[in-house]
């Protein structure tokens, strides 16, 4: 009975697991991508809230964590592919891009943005999330 207990607590676990900190002088990126209609829109998406008692599109998707914008960049067109070779190396971009798809937006949000707090990220119905990287600083 003890071994079910554990699984069922496990199970109904309500407090989301965080990943481990970055090491020292890295920080980890997390990747998403979507297809906006326009740059405007992308930008509404992650950083226009539409008033002051609702967070902004890109947070109220995300349910399960607290994010800070200021620590969330958005890169357009041809800026996403740029982006892509600033924090991926070489030899891992192509199979992003086959996982991009037709997606012309990348959303990347810095391990910051969830102010230490516990998270768990998935797809959004606008964004695909592509993973977590770490990069040096």
């Amino acid at each position: 009975m003890g071994i079910l207990r554990k699984i069922l607590s496990l199970l109904w676990r309500t407090t989301p697991i965080t990943a481990q900190p970055p090491q020292v002088g890295s920080d980890r990126m997390h990747l998403f991508s979507g297809h906006f209609p326009s740059e405007e829109t992308a930008m509404s998406y992650c950083y226009d809230t539409p008033d002051d008692n609702h967070p902004e599109p890109l947070t109220r998707d995300l349910e399960d964590a607290y994010v800070d914008t200021n620590f969330v960049e958005v890169a357009f067109g041809g800026r996403a592919q740029h982006a892509l070779h600033l924090i991926l190396p070489s030899n891992e971009i192509d199979a992003m891009n086959d996982r991009r798809g037709e997606d012309n937006t990348l959303v990347m949000i810095s391990e910051a943005a969830f102010g230490g707090l516990p998270y768990t990220l998935n797809d959004t119905p606008t964004l695909r999330y592509l993973g977590a990287f770490t990069i040096s600083s």
